[in-house]
């Protein structure tokens, strides 16, 4: 299966301007990276317009544009030394648990309650609603697809905007556990409240980087953490309560993995969208659909674990990239050119 960079081709930028993604400077979070040429816009546009059952896979580079950090690229939370914590990690300690929601807690406000969907949550969106894009999977755990409209949207490793109980398997939403954190820790509440008012001062801020699954680095952590009460279950009284997220070392739900499954089986092409596709529980879904010869097309910055399954890989921002993509894809599917 060949690898075409559609990038390779040299011609000038598109003149059609995306529906506006993010401030006019580049936030941290954004890889560098110029925008879109024609070539790629039509290489990826006529392969939308082939598919009658398009699945798309987004990973983490379709929430960049949105100011949520990633792991893998350049400035991503790896190139930092960060390592996540595992779900090993998390059940072997309760000190374990109080680091982990401690930083959770007070990264929440700045990662759900104040980040907003980017043009590629909206593009997408707009083609679920067009019948451009058949399914859609999502390896974040954001929600931005949500939001964007995508309520469909399955989210093969969770989502931060929920907790679950690890003893009885109670799903309560996020915002309920959040201000039961709140009440338990007052003290520990006005530090994260200090610290985000004096975001833009010159003290020293409580709150160092944001990670991202939305937890924070702590100034002083371990003191700070070392009261900090976690809530038991509300129906079993046990626990731990985790976030509905899979954890490195963790498993995907047996439903979403069902579902995940079905769908990559009755896709008649895949398109990757910000995603590397490290994680086994994504790769095996392009990996199983290239086996029967359905077409992958990739559009990320860097290199990904699906490149040599490709027929066509363009390296751009999805924010930038997208809203043309879809545009072009339409006029294709209703005039044939």
């Amino acid at each position: 299966r060949g690898l075409v960079v559609a990038s390779a081709v040299e011609i000038g930028p598109v003149s059609q301007k995306p529906r506006p993604a993010t401030s006019p400077r580049r936030l941290p979070t954004v890889p560098d990276c110029g925008p879109p040429t024609a070539a790629e816009v039509d290489a990826l546009a006529e392969f939308v317009a082939r598919a009658d059952r398009l699945l798309v896979i987004t990973g983490a580079g379709a929430s960049t544009e949105s100011n949520v950090p990633d792991y893998r690229s350049p400035n991503g939370a790896y190139s930092t030394g960060f390592k996540p914590m595992t779900h090993q990690e998390f059940m072997r300690s309760e000190q374990n648990q109080k680091r982990y929601w401690a930083r959770s807690f007070a990264g929440w406000r700045a990662f759900a309650e104040r980040t907003v969907p980017n043009a590629a949550h909206h593009a997408l969106a707009d083609a679920q609603r067009h019948g451009q894009v058949w399914r859609l999977i999502t390896q974040n755990v954001d929600r931005l697809h949500h939001a964007a409209g995508s309520e469909d949207a399955l989210e093969l490793h969770g989502t931060t905007h929920e907790t679950v109980c690890v003893a009885c398997g109670d799903v309560r939403d996020r915002r309920r556990f959040q201000l039961e954190l709140r009440t338990l820790n007052p003290r520990f509440t006005e530090a994260v409240d200090a610290s985000e008012r004096n975001a833009h001062g010159k003290e020293k801020s409580f709150m160092t980087k944001t990670r991202p699954d939305g937890d924070v680095e702590l100034a002083n952590a371990s003191a700070a953490v070392h009261d900090f009460v976690v809530p038991r279950c509300a129906r079993c009284g046990g626990g731990p309560v985790k976030p509905r997220v899979v954890f490195f070392g963790d498993a995907v739900e047996p439903a979403t993995h069902h579902a995940a499954t079905s769908m990559s089986d009755g896709a008649d092409a895949v398109l990757v969208v910000g995603s590397s596709v490290s994680t086994f529980s994504a790769f095996r879904l392009v990996r199983d659909a290239a086996r029967r010869n359905v077409p992958i097309a990739i559009l990320t910055k860097g290199e990904t674990r699906a490149d040599a399954l490709a027929e066509i890989k363009v390296e751009r921002l999805a924010g930038q990239t997208l809203p043309l993509v879809v545009e072009r894809a339409r006029a294709l599917e209703m005039y044939g050119y």
